[in-house]
Order: C-alpha cells, then sequence, then structure tokens
C-alpha cells in the first residue's frame, strides 16, 4: 500500500511539473518581429528627345553596394522603394543618346533623391508671338549706343540701324506681341530711355533721356578677362520679363564696370566673370533688387586638386569652402562617347572613380572601355543660404526660379 502511495505521488509530482512548463509556455509571448525598414521615394526624369526610349537608374549605399539597378521610362513619375534603412544613398543614373553617340552619366553621392525631377535635352516650347517693328530717336548724339528688348535678350533677334542728322533709325528689330520694352543707352555720356513699344512704328525724342548709375569695383590683383552682365526684371523672378542691361559688348571704361537704369525694374540680376593668376575661372551672381555697391570677389580658387587619376581622386578646399563641387571626367571611343559628372560635398574630399563605376555593373554601360576616362573638369560653387542636400533639391525641380530664389552665388573652374 504504501508503494502505491509513492508511485501516486510520483505520478502527481511529474503531472504538475509538465502543467507547470505548459501553463509558463503559454504565459511569454512569443518575440515580435522588427518590421522591414524601407526607403520608399519618387523619381522622374524628362526629355524631349525621342530617340532616348529609357534611362538606367542605379542606387547603391555609402559602401558601394548595389541596391538597386533598374531601367525605366523617361517622362514617367515612378514611385521606388528599397529594403534598407538608410537615409542617404550614391545616385546614378546613364542614359544613351544615339543621335550624338554619347552615353551621359550622372552621379550624386550621400544625397537623398526624393521628389527629384531631372531633365535632359529640354527646350521651352512656349510659344512667343513676335513681329518685326521699327523705331526711330530723335535728337540723338552721334555716339555708340547699345539697344536692346525683351525679345531680343530672351528669344534672340536683331536689327539694322541708321544715323545722320542726329536721327537713329532702327529697323527691323524684335519685337514680343503685344508690347515690348525697348532700351538704349549712350555710354559716353551715360544717358538712356527705356520705352513701353505697342505698334509696329514709334518715334522717340531723346532729349527726354534719363541718367544711368554707375559702379565701380575693386578686382583681385592678377585677375584677367573681366566682364560683366546686368538684367532687368520688370516683373521680379519671371525670366521672360528680363532684359539685357549691360553686357561686354558696350566699350569698357577706367571709369566704371558697369551702368545701368536706376529705375524701372523690380530687380536685377549681376554677372560678373574673371580668370585669376592661375588659371581658374570665376563667375559671381547677385539676384538683388538693388544692384550692390560692393561685391565679393576671390583672388583664388576656394579648390585644388592634389590627384586627378581615374583611379583616384582627391580634392583640397580653403577655410571658405564651396557647398557643392562637381568632378567630369571624358571618354572618347572611336565608336561612342562618354561624359560622367560627379557631384560631391566638400566634406567628401577622396573618391576613387573607377572602382566606383565598375562596381556598378551598369547594364547600358556593359562592355564599354572604363580606362579611357581622363579628367575634363571640375568646378565648386558656394550659395550663400544653401548647402549640399538643398541645391540639389533645387536643381531637380523645375518649377524652381533661380533668379527669385538664388541671392548670392559663386562658381568657380578648372579645366584640365
Amino acid at each position: 500500500m504504501s508503494s502505491m502511495r509513492i508511485k501516486l505521488l510520483a505520478s502527481f509530482l511529474l503531472i504538475s511539473i509538465l502543467l507547470g512548463c505548459d501553463s509558463e509556455q503559454e504565459t511569454t509571448p512569443a518575440p515580435i518581429p522588427e518590421p522591414e525598414k524601407t526607403f520608399n521615394f519618387s523619381f522622374r526624369y524628362d526629355t524631349q528627345s525621342e530617340e532616348a526610349n529609357d534611362f538606367e537608374l542605379i542606387l547603391s549605399n555609402t559602401d558601394g553596394k548595389v541596391l538597386l539597378d533598374t531601367l525605366i521610362a523617361f517622362n514617367t513619375n515612378h514611385s521606388l522603394r528599397l529594403k534598407s534603412g538608410d537615409t542617404k544613398y550614391n545616385l546614378t543614373t546613364v542614359i544613351f543618346d544615339p543621335v550624338i553617340d554619347t552615353y551621359w552619366i550622372k552621379t550624386y553621392i550621400k544625397v537623398n533623391p526624393d521628389k527629384w525631377n531631372l531633365q535632359y535635352y529640354m527646350i521651352s516650347t512656349e510659344p512667343v508671338e513676335e513681329e518685326m517693328a521699327d523705331i526711330t530717336y530723335i535728337n540723338f548724339p552721334n555716339t555708340d549706343f547699345y539697344f536692346r528688348t525683351k525679345a531680343i535678350t530672351n528669344y534672340s533677334g536683331g536689327f539694322s540701324g541708321s544715323l545722320f542728322d542726329n536721327t537713329l533709325t532702327l529697323t527691323g528689330y524684335d519685337k514680343l506681341l503685344p508690347s515690348d520694352l525697348a532700351y538704349i543707352v549712350v555710354p559716353a555720356q551715360g544717358k538712356y530711355m527705356l520705352t513701353e513699344v505697342t505698334s509696329k512704328q514709334t518715334t522717340v525724342n531723346f532729349t527726354e533721356a534719363g541718367n544711368t548709375v554707375k559702379r565701380k569695383y575693386n578686382r583681385p590683383a592678377d585677375i584677367t578677362n573681366f566682364r560683366t552682365f546686368v538684367y532687368g526684371f520688370t516683373k521680379e523672378g519671371d525670366p521672360k520679363s528680363r532684359i539685357e542691361l549691360y553686357s561686354p559688348i558696350i566699350k569698357e571704361s577706367e571709369e566704371y564696370d558697369l551702368q545701368f537704369p536706376p529705375t524701372g525694374f523690380e530687380a536685377f540680376n549681376l554677372r560678373m566673370f574673371y580668370n585669376d593668376a592661375a588659371g581658374y575661372e570665376h563667375t559671381y551672381t547677385y539676384n538683388v533688387k538693388e544692384i550692390p555697391s560692393e561685391v565679393e570677389l576671390s583672388p583664388t580658387s576656394d579648390f585644388s586638386v592634389s590627384k586627378s587619376g581615374f583611379e583616384d581622386f582627391m580634392i583640397a578646399f580653403t577655410n571658405d569652402k564651396p557647398s557643392i563641387y562637381n568632378v567630369n571626367w571624358a571618354a572618347d571611343d572611336p565608336n561612342y562617347y562618354m561624359r560622367w559628372s560627379i557631384f560631391n560635398s566638400p566634406d567628401e574630399t577622396s573618391f576613387k572613380p573607377k572602382a566606383f563605376l565598375e562596381g556598378l555593373k551598369s547594364k547600358k554601360l556593359e562592355g564599354k572601355n572604363m580606362s579611357l576616362f581622363k579628367l575634363f573638369s571640375v568646378s565648386s560653387r558656394k550659395d550663400k543660404d544653401s548647402n549640399y542636400q538643398d541645391i540639389l533639391n533645387f536643381s531637380a525641380d523645375p518649377s524652381r526660379s533661380f533668379y527669385s530664389e538664388v541671392k548670392q552665388d559663386r562658381v568657380i573652374v578648372k579645366h584640365f
């Protein structure tokens, strides 16, 4: 009997242990798997080229691993997804243009390309109504002059002229319909006139001319080929409203670097160009309501290239760093051409172009001779109020206007 009790007790203990184990397993929640990390973005590439059917889009992570490689159509909104939790990628596009037998490659290092809309071979097709017109200036001085209209500035065109007995007649100039703005300046006298023209025949009395405003700037030493352009905008930010007010065509003077009308415009675009002593090309742009009396012109470049090989590229910057820089490579084969532009942040100063491009294993570039690439040019750009990603977002949004949003801009270029 005692043996029976012992067996029953042992069985009870065993059942209790088993039940206890089952109970613990039921009350312990199963681990919840982490949601898959993804990067969703929209992308578009527009072109008017009928021969370019598609383009290759490649995204790689910052270590160079390819995460996406696809051939997709132009002129279409694409919604894309990557299995990645990163927010920045290396983006490369490859286009082949059979008309000129050229592969166009663009690479953007460490960027977020969401909502980008790039463009290739886009020409404005907006219809423009023009007519040929004549304008006569009476009481006009017997000296050089400079004449422009909005039509001539924005859509090209010309005119023929004759000056006799203080009467200047300009015939066959391009005039917008229904109206245009005619600008004439006599640089030697600092006199100008702005005339709203609404008919094919216009007569203006030049004795009513106003005085221009002149600017003389402190130029860096040892620069060459200095030149300036000024455009006036009757409507701020609207490229169609601009008219050329000053250009190198006007005879240079030691007294001033430019002259312009003090009234009649909501905004101005000022551009200044020169080469420094080391051969770097400088461009300075100001989009302003008033032409500045002082400008910031650098005597030297903000970068220098220490390694220019296709296998190993290295660049250094001064303390006055740019916002972005661009490295351009060119390859010429007897049967095709390749052009590659790399956009990068000044925080990244070294790059191995050959290893990067070969590592992409591009479908469109399969079998192409990468060893042909040689450095063509390097350029830097500094926007007063924009960083690297800001500039790329701006460039990839065709709806935004350079003239209204970019207040001050510096570009420096070195050709190799």
